[in-house]
């Protein structure tokens, strides 16, 4: 399994039957989640930097606030395109959990 790599994913039939049957929402869904991922990790490093010497946040950074805009807007969009989709599952903040998984 170590020397296929990502090819062993193929394996699983679902997964398989998903990249096959479906490929453009798929590479849709994978898009949003890499996005939402480098969103996250940039999050982190700002927090971070907006922390001051007492630990306190500051609330009024513009990039911050940036990256949280963007953030929803990404959940909004994945949210939507599950309801066109047929989907039922309508809590923004569980679907940001399962991406995120």
């Amino acid at each position: 399994m170590l020397h296929e790599g990502p090819r062993v994913i193929l394996r699983l039939p679902k997964i398989r039957q998903c990249i096959v049957a479906h490929p453009e929402p798929f590479r849709w869904f994978s898009g949003r989640r890499i996005e939402l991922e480098l969103l996250e990790l940039m999050r982190m490093n700002r927090a971070v930097i907006c922390r001051d010497e007492n630990g306190e946040f500051d609330y009024t950074d513009a990039i911050m606030q940036a990256l949280e805009r963007r953030i929803n807007e990404v959940i909004t969009d994945v949210c939507v395109r599950m309801r066109m989709e047929g989907s039922r599952f309508i809590n923004a903040d569980a679907i940001s959990d399962r991406i995120m998984m």
